[in-house]
């Protein structure tokens, strides 16, 4: 646990640090962004190398060509290929899949955390304690990546919680589909499913032609990447804020796809800024449950 004293020890390094990785590392502000980073606060530099070490083990975006998808145009989203076996490496056959990603950088993730924390009112050693608190739970969740089509290579105990990752049988590799960082799921004329078989690319071309594709969604589930939000944090978060539950003027409720588009609509205000409106919620829940004592 960082301790105060590192703020003022660490500060020198972490600014010579973190202003080279600001060149270095793979982000997600659109072309011709103009938002600045807290980069004066006197955590974010710690904070900064603590996200870098945290999302070291996300799959590397370095050879995935850039491509543009619909609703994020501007933006830097990356059509990846990648091998995984989850929690079943060295037990089960990696398969292979791809997705396009928009994931943003450690000094973002920095940014919009302790924006997060700091407008849920957490001071001194409890904004400590809420950084490292929001940190670990992303970490553990998705380790910061945002999905914006395609599959994520996950076992049946990490996606799906009524599997128990004891069984070794429910550490076998299957494909989770996401749209807009939301996980979904496809009515049987897309072709694609929730299992344990290595898709094609032509499979994945018809899926990442989103126009066609989104017609031929089902379900949203619940859990919002990257904040590892669900819907009841948001719906409480925004009647706490005596807001509608849709943002930009678009009418209706998070229910089913209205949840897949706020998580849109929050991870490309978030690029383009400093803070992240999932993160918010996802702070305010967690100090609304520990003063309950749950």
């Amino acid at each position: 646990m960082y301790r105060p004293c590192a703020i003022g020890c660490l500060l020198i390094v972490a600014s010579l640090y973190i202003s080279d990785l600001a060149f270095a590392e793979f982000q997600c502000a659109p072309t011709g962004s103009t938002s600045s980073l807290p980069t004066n606060d006197p955590l974010f530099a710690q904070e900064v190398i603590a996200w870098s070490n945290a999302i070291k083990s996300r799959d590397p975006e370095e050879g995935c060509p850039a491509v543009v998808v619909p609703g994020y145009e501007g933006f830097p989203t990356k059509r990846c290929l990648y091998q995984d076996a989850d929690a079943g490496e060295g037990k089960f056959a990696p398969l292979r899949a791809e997705v396009i990603v928009l994931n943003p950088s450690a000094r973002q993730l920095a940014a919009w955390s302790i924006h997060a924390c700091r407008v849920n009112g957490a001071k001194d050693s409890v904004l400590l304690k809420c950084l490292e608190n929001l940190r670990k739970k992303i970490r553990d969740n998705n380790g910061a990546r945002f999905p914006v089509a395609g599959s994520v290579i996950e076992s049946y105990c990490n996606s799906e919680s009524p599997y128990d990752c004891g069984p070794i049988q429910a550490k076998r590799p299957r494909n989770t589909w996401f749209r807009d960082g939301v996980s979904v799921d496809y009515i049987a004329a897309q072709g694609v499913h929730w299992d344990e078989q290595s898709y094609s690319e032509t499979n994945f071309d018809a899926v990442f032609d989103v126009k066609k594709s989104d017609q031929n969604l089902k379900n949203t589930f619940n859990s919002a990447r990257i904040a590892a939000a669900q819907r009841t944090d948001w719906i409480e978060w925004r009647k706490h804020l005596g807001k509608p539950q849709m943002l930009n003027g678009t009418t209706g409720t998070v229910a089913d796809g209205g949840w897949r588009i706020v998580a849109a609509d929050v991870h490309r205000a978030a690029c383009n800024g400093a803070s992240n409106e999932l993160f918010d919620a996802v702070v305010w829940k967690m100090s609304q449950t520990k003063r309950q004592g749950k």
